[in-house]
């Protein structure tokens, strides 16, 4: 039996060599870490003016856009935020779903049926109306296999779609789905059924008319791409919210981090997203305000449990004493002073602090203690060889793991990470790729061994398609019966109170597991012109859902 759902809602690149990096002063850190608290604390001098149209913002990428929903990667979604809209959104101050193209929502008493009223007067840009055909074409597309969406784990409980009318869609789940509404917020933009349906696309191949000239519902519409450079959107003049204040924004490519911070300075772009190490060339700038924010990011070093893609570390990564002693070998709080300068939280699974209402804050974290590796390594049989090496069963102790290439944080604690496992005797063996053949690797191909990666999730306790078996998300490969069986109860469950204890003990059981080592939760820093206004005090991600609300001052 379930609990009884809610009847109803409402609405120069920065670089550092290994050995900089082990024997840089603790004190740098320190230093900068003291600038935190005045960023969260700048307020907006003209608040209380009144918001004036016109002007453009200009906002950083750091690779081509391609503007097709069920791709996830990030500079897609920055520009797919300002062109598409989701039936409901998180709310900024508090990261609850809220209404967005649909303006209610009620749940059936046995938690399987969803139904949604969509306002009235929403269209396309091409002037098509918005409709419940939308919604139904959309879920089913997202949840269809052969295009494989980062979102099919979300849509698989999906059972049904039906149009009751033309503003109203009932989507019925397998099982209930206590986590609906969390998981539609999170990127799930509705798409223009008259302009895809009929179509064959998958998860190689693309509509490419539609990426010549993308169509949604959102605050901005297409203006012109020119692929390697730019990406301008226009505002909507019949938005459903009203028209953005904004004239347009262009998101132009800069690959270079350096040369984003540069141009950040110099007024060339109105916002940017440094890393810690460029905080010190933008401090002081009079024309920016810093400010930081907790996300939903996690960073961790994962192993491949699959043992036909990897067949010595996944079979020594099957063992939970093996992933422990390697947790206690990375020197965790040794990377957030070092490579995060401070500026993030230890992390003790995937629910950041950020995400206030779902954080465990009980679940464990394993300290940095070497010695304790290598007695649990050697309990499980490794004995150091000749080379100071360990093995088993003759048998190296030795991999390669990768992270993506040009990104300073992660290739330094890449480094850290490295250090520390030869500390104990692991023979790893550390290679940046380059981004698109790190994606293949990782998703498509997972011929690979680990990586120190991070993972941007939803606003949402329920990260099942991350950690289920065969979850879409579960990159790694692994399975627990007892972590299926808790993310299935805390699906059923719509009781706010039961569902905080189920998935309390999820993530405490997920943290003893160490399943990936869960390393740290970093910030993010946003550098933005004071002219710019209205700008939602969250991450990136989610603020830009909210870019019809965004004025200029001059």
């Amino acid at each position: 039996m379930t609990d009884g759902p809610p009847r109803a809602s409402s609405s120069p690149r920065a670089t550092l060599t290994r050995r900089a990096l082990f024997t840089r002063a603790s004190g740098a850190g320190l230093a900068l870490a003291a600038l935190a608290a005045p960023w969260g604390q700048i307020t907006d001098a003209l608040a209380a003016a009144a918001p004036r149209r016109g002007g453009t913002l200009r906002i950083p990428v750091n690779a081509n856009i391609t503007p097709w929903p069920p791709i996830s990667l990030i500079q897609n979604l920055m520009v797919n935020h300002a062109m598409f809209n989701g039936l409901v959104r998180y709310r900024p101050s508090d990261l609850v779903p809220q209404a967005d193209l649909a303006e209610r929502w009620e749940v059936s008493r046995d938690g399987l049926t969803w139904t949604f009223h969509l306002k009235s007067g929403v269209r396309w840009h091409d002037g098509q109306p918005f409709t419940a055909d939308d919604v139904k074409y959309t879920v089913e597309m997202y949840a269809d296999p052969k295009v494989n969406s980062a979102l099919r784990g979300n849509f698989e409980p999906v059972a049904g779609v039906e149009v009751v009318d033309p503003l109203t869609v009932r989507i019925v789940t397998k099982t209930p789905y206590s986590s609906f509404l969390e998981l539609l917020s999170y990127i799930a933009f509705m798409l223009p059924r008259h302009l895809l349906a009929g179509q064959e696309f998958n998860a190689t191949k693309f509509p490419q008319a539609f990426l010549q000239h993308p169509v949604g519902t959102g605050p901005f519409k297409f203006a012109e791409h020119v692929p390697g450079d730019h990406f301008t959107v226009q505002a909507n003049d019949a938005y459903h919210e009203g028209r953005p204040y904004l004239d347009a924004v262009i998101y132009k490519v800069v690959r270079d981090l350096n040369a984003t911070v540069l141009q950040v300075k110099t007024g060339e772009l109105d916002l940017a997203f440094p890393t810690v190490a460029q905080v010190a060339a933008l401090e002081g700038t009079p024309t920016l305000s810093l400010i930081e924010r907790g996300v939903q990011d996690f960073r961790y070093f994962g192993a491949n449990y699959r043992v036909d893609k990897s067949p010595l570390l996944g079979k020594w990564w099957a063992s939970r004493a093996v992933r422990q002693a390697f947790a206690h070998a990375i020197n965790a709080q040794g990377i957030i002073r070092q490579v995060a300068q401070g500026h993030a939280d230890r992390s003790n699974g995937p629910i950041p602090p950020a995400l206030r209402a779902w954080y465990v804050k009980t679940a464990p974290t394993f300290d940095y203690d070497p010695e304790r590796a290598k007695r649990m390594l050697y309990e499980v049989g490794f004995r150091a060889g000749a080379d100071g090496v360990l093995a088993k069963d003759g048998q190296r102790l030795s991999f390669t793991f990768n992270t993506d290439q040009g990104q300073p944080e992660r290739e330094q604690t890449s480094l850290v990470v490295q250090q520390n496992l030869r500390d104990i005797g692991v023979d790893a063996k550390f290679q940046a790729l380059e981004f698109t053949k790190f994606t293949l690797i990782e998703h498509v191909t997972e011929e690979y061994e680990a990586f120190c990666f991070y993972y941007a999730t939803p606003a949402t306790p329920d990260l099942h398609s991350y950690w289920q078996t065969n979850g879409s998300l579960n990159i790694w490969g692994y399975s627990n019966a007892e972590i299926d069986r808790l993310f299935l109860q805390a699906l059923e469950t719509f009781d706010d109170a039961k569902r905080h204890r189920l998935y309390t003990q999820l993530y405490t059981r997920l943290a003893e597991e160490q399943a990936v080592n869960f390393i740290y939760h970093p910030h993010e820093i946003q550098a933005i012109n004071k002219k710019v206004h209205g700008w939602p005090p969250t991450g990136y991600r989610d603020a830009l859902s909210y870019l019809h609300q965004v004025w200029m001052d001059g």
